[in-house]
């Protein structure tokens, strides 16, 4: 593997986490909004969480299509970097399964037309900060995996 395949994924795996890093960020601060209600119109942020999510459910996708054809051909060549592909192709599983539980509970509160129940902003906070956790750990472990490959791949090419 040469180092221009190496900063290539690195560029890759780091703009695109920084996108997901800013739209982690917006939906943070709607959750953070549902936690004190009081006085409050929670449809608006509401909504906010639904664009966030929509963009997890098909951006996200490409998203993860994108790691998988360019970066892990590059981690499974590392010393357990089998195992650590199974794990980060279950997680993007798991985080598309996360969004839906979302989806899911941003469906049901819109679909309240008079009063969204504490009980739902309950839910929604909870299934928030878990997606959002998720994508924050696997973001991290991602990138660990790349900064290890270059530290491998310059440690190779030292004399």
């Amino acid at each position: 593997m040469t180092a221009a395949e190496i900063l290539n994924a690195l560029n890759t795996v780091e703009r695109d986490h920084q996108l997901v890093l800013h739209k982690i960020q917006t939906f943070k601060d709607a959750v953070t909004c549902l936690l004190d209600p009081a006085g409050t119109d929670p449809r608006p942020v509401l909504q906010r969480l639904r664009q966030g999510v929509n963009f997890f459910t098909t951006e996200f996708s490409d998203h993860c299509f994108e790691e998988e054809a360019n970066l892990f051909p590059i981690l499974e060549q590392q010393p357990g970097g089998d195992t650590l592909v199974a794990e980060l192709r279950e997680q993007h599983v798991v985080l598309k399964d996360k969004c839906q539980e979302l989806s899911t509970c941003l469906d049901v509160a819109g679909e309240l037309e008079d009063h969204v129940p504490r009980a739902v902003l309950r839910d929604v906070v909870t299934y928030g900060w878990q997606l959002w956790e998720l994508l924050d750990q696997h973001a991290h472990t991602e990138t660990s995996a790349v900064h290890k490959c270059i530290a491998q791949t310059m440690a190779n090419s030292m004399p």
